[in-house]
């Protein structure tokens, strides 16, 4: 018997979600089930329910590429969230009426005109369901290509590089899409299920060539980036070779001028292409065919070769011996911590390979060569010769008058800075300054080191960062106006320091130029009278001056005894026996207050003769005295000199005196590792 049912929504049924109240209110248009004229067999319409879930199934299918919260007007694209136009399209209620008891249950008319008119009525309904669902999956699948032409811009959202949470599925071969979607349809029947099915189809191809399209341009972007980044670092590579650990002189290139800028010069240099102080186009290429030498890489060193990186000279050579320790980190910011020592029996990474590094790494279109070597008379003047300008950033004696001898007999500009305490000194010397004698442009000379300072100073030969301290950015500050002057120098702009003395107080911030003297009628190196013509000579000459990692004079170097020698461990067996003695530390008094051995008196050197009888009533004429200091040089000379009075009958109440060998360096390597060191 034919039963017709009349489904009518309970109002007991449980209230939706706001989602689903604001869903149901854009429904309002569509088909209804509640017309109780029509009158169905009941199999037939589970049967149509069965049908709308195949067919949302197949939709289902297609709209997996979103994600589960991802949302059109209103409703999901796919997964849990199927709501489309406020409406389930998987396995929606409104397209499954359900049955409950309850439910009016009426007998269909028996007759046949009654039947025929049931039957029109039926299909009418029917053909309105599948128009109303064919445009449901149309308006799915237009805003799916909508979505993404509207993001094909910017791939990076279709590509999903931010949020992977939810990411796409891998994107079917069109083989396994065509056949998922002939086993989802298989024993569907013709008629308008077939259009159903070719509007899904339809969209299906749309997503599909999409999808296909996105995966493509991803696999190119990643073949793209690969391949630029090995032409970049090929190209680094190439222009910044230089062959370091050799340490020879003939490692330094020799340049090519540069008569036309590339596009990554503009781009890299334009702030300063843009100066309109004369240094335009013309400046920048002066730069990048020059090159520079530096001597030091400590805490001038440091900046003078990070900014001569960043503006572009061609070739810089570095010449360091030393290595990173921990105690240069404070002011010499071009090296790392991880490069430095950390004790005695850690060695610290080359300073010039450290400062290499670091200025490819700001600039790798630059080339730099890093020599591990000690500048002498044997190599000084063929370095010199193969640079333009040279930079004094050393911290020794020896070393500036080396480097001024060598400029004045190549004919090279050396740019001069240094640092102690809390003040610095900046200066050029050596530079031909241009003078236009109406008819003819002649070059003049200006004053070198040796005009300044013909004798060296044994007293402030002798001072250092070490032994003295220094203000950390003190040398840094000293080092960017060198890099500056070196520029100047170079291209010409500006008034360059080369009759200027610049004295830098930090305590005062404040800058105070002393005017230069001409040079000397009677210089050793750079008048008519010079009596150093080679760097033999120049070498014989320096033989008193202090030079690199050396704090007294080799001339008065204390020659003592064997005897009077006691090394660090054999003075520790002393300590620990207990055996009386006096232990003398004649450092300076902040190195003293910085750290010191356990019962140990602080005299300074520069007080012991003052202060000797402090020393003989702690002796008493029966303990012996033993003198220390931070390197073992200072109590050597304590030693020689406390012996030396002691014979000449001026301290009687000594009884013996020792120098303990190395120090506190030899302390921290033989004794104590803990200990201090500085």
């Amino acid at each position: 018997m034919n039963k017709r049912t009349t489904y009518t929504p309970s109002k007991s049924s449980p209230k939706r979600s706001n989602n689903n109240q604001q869903s149901s209110r854009r429904i309002t248009k569509r088909p209804s089930y509640d017309d109780s004229s029509s009158s169905v067999d009941n199999s037939s319409l589970y049967a149509q329910a069965a049908t709308a879930r195949e067919e949302s199934s197949i939709r289902g299918n297609i709209s997996e590429w979103g994600d589960n919260d991802s949302t059109f007007n209103g409703g999901g694209i796919g997964g849990t969230t199927d709501d489309v136009m406020g409406g389930s399209v998987v396995g929606s209620s409104i397209l499954r009426p359900r049955l409950r008891s309850g439910d009016d249950v009426d007998v269909a008319p028996s007759t046949a005109d009654d039947h025929e008119d049931h039957l029109q009525k039926r299909q009418g309904k029917r053909r309105t369901l599948v128009k109303w669902w064919s445009n449901v999956v149309s308006r799915v699948s237009r805003s799916a290509s909508s979505l993404l032409n509207q993001h094909s811009p910017n791939l990076n959202d279709i590509l999903n590089d931010g949020d992977n949470t939810h990411p796409p599925p891998p994107v079917l071969r069109k083989e396994e899409d065509v056949s998922i979607r002939s086993e989802s349809v298989a024993g569907r029947g013709a008629g308008a299920g077939g259009a159903v099915l070719q509007t899904i189809d339809h969209g299906n191809d749309e997503v599909f060539v999409l999808r296909a399209q996105v995966v493509r341009l991803k696999e190119r972007i990643q073949q793209l980036e690969k391949t630029n980044h090995d032409v970049e670092e090929s190209t680094a590579v190439a222009e910044a070779k230089s062959t370091l650990e050799s340490g020879n002189v003939d490692d330094v290139p020799s340049l090519t001028q540069i008569r036309s800028l590339q596009p990554h010069h503009i781009s890299r240099y334009s702030r300063q292409l843009l100066l309109s102080d004369g240094f335009g186009v013309n400046g920048q290429q002066t730069l990048l065919s020059s090159s520079i030498l530096v001597i030091g890489a400590g805490g001038i060193g440091s900046t003078v070769l990070l900014y001569l990186a960043s503006s572009g000279v061609g070739h810089v050579t570095i010449v360091d011996y030393d290595t990173v320790e921990m105690s240069n980190l404070h002011r010499q910011i071009i090296h790392r911590d991880e490069d430095a020592s950390k004790d005695w029996k850690d060695v610290g990474m080359n300073k010039a390979q450290s400062a290499k590094r670091a200025m490819l790494k700001l600039n790798p279109t630059i080339s730099v060569t890093a020599l591990e070597i000690m500048i002498d008379a044997s190599n000084a003047m063929e370095l010199v010769s193969k640079h333009d300008v040279v930079v004094d950033a050393c911290d020794n004696p020896r070393t500036r008058y080396l480097l001024n001898d060598a400029c004045v007999l190549a004919g090279k500009t050396l740019v001069s800075g240094s640092a102690m305490g809390t003040e610095g000194q900046l200066t050029v010397y050596n530079y031909h300054n241009h003078v236009d004698n109406s008819d003819s442009v002649e070059k003049k000379a200006t004053a070198c080191y040796r005009c300044l300072y013909p004798n060296p100073n044994p007293v402030e030969g002798c001072k250092s960062c070490s032994d003295n301290g220094v203000l950390g950015p003190v040398p840094g500050l000293i080092g960017v106006l060198q890099a500056v002057e070196v520029i100047k120098v170079l291209t010409g702009i500006g008034n360059i320091m080369h009759d200027k003395l610049l004295m830098y107080d930090s305590l005062d911030c404040s800058f105070f130029n002393i005017k230069k003297p001409p040079p000397k009628r009677n210089c050793a190196v750079c008048s008519t009278e010079a009596t150093i013509k080679c760097m033999i000579d120049s070498e014989q000459s320096l033989e008193k001056v202090r030079g690199p990692s050396v704090c007294a004079l080799p001339s008065q170097t204390p020659k003592l005894s064997e005897e009077q020698h006691i090394s660090c461990s054999d003075y520790n067996e002393l300590r620990t026996s207990g055996k009386p003695h006096v232990l003398l530390d004649v450092r300076v008094t902040r190195q003293y207050e910085m750290c010191s051995l356990e019962g140990s008196i602080n005299i300074p050197l520069e007080r012991l003769e003052a202060e000797l009888d402090k020393v003989a009533e702690l002796s008493r004429g029966e303990l012996p005295v033993y003198c220390l200091c931070r390197r073992g040089i200072a109590s050597a000379e304590a030693t020689r000199l406390i012996q030396q009075w002691m014979d000449e009958g001026k301290c009687s109440g000594i009884y013996s005196v020792y120098n303990l060998k190395g120090g506190l360096n030899s302390w921290v390597k033989t004794v104590d590792s803990e200990f201090p060191q500085y």
